[in-house]
């Protein structure tokens, strides 16, 4: 009886972590959820902003001013959606970390039971918490490289408008 508790209370300290990745992973999931939705919507204005522009090439009475508009229009969409796809690549490489994290953690947890009767297992599962570790540094690393990117969009976007509310206005 004494192996078996052994054997569950070895394994329990990558448990703690694994807990804490899931979180982690549940709020990335959430995060590409959200950006995923937000490249739908400017994929569907830049469909609608093509057809503008396209009727306003066929009318015979479009304005000069009215076709460059549309176009920067279209200009300004395409950049924020590449903008918003690298973001989802930092995102995914996040959580792909986070989800290697979670199987090297396992297998280390895994190890460690095993140790208590086999101890050669021991050498096994030292490795896989420190790699473990590891990918979880790496998984913050690439998360803080897209909170800074995340506001890039939104500052464009504020920026492009503004200059073109001064165009109305003048």
């Amino acid at each position: 009886m004494k192996e078996l508790t052994g054997i569950i209370s070895a394994g329990v300290g990558p448990i703690i972590v694994i807990s804490a990745c899931g979180l982690l992973c549940l709020a990335f999931y959430n995060r590409l959820a959200a950006v995923v939705t937000r490249l739908r919507a400017l994929h569907r204005e830049q469909l609608h902003e093509q057809e503008a522009l396209s009727l306003l090439r066929a009318s015979q009475e479009a304005a000069e001013a009215d076709l460059v508009r549309r176009q920067e229009v279209l200009g300004m969409l395409r950049v924020q959606i590449d903008t918003i796809q690298r973001r989802a690549g930092w995102i995914r490489r996040s959580l792909a970390c986070l989800l290697m994290t979670i199987a090297c953690l396992a297998a280390c947890s895994l190890a460690l039971g095993l140790a208590v009767v086999f101890p050669v297992f021991g050498y096994v599962a030292v490795p896989l918490f420190v790699i473990g570790l590891l990918l979880l540094i790496l998984a913050v690393i690439l998360a803080m490289v897209e909170l800074e990117h995340a506001l890039e969009p939104v500052a464009m976007e504020t920026r492009f408008i503004t200059e073109l509310a001064r165009d109305f206005a003048e």
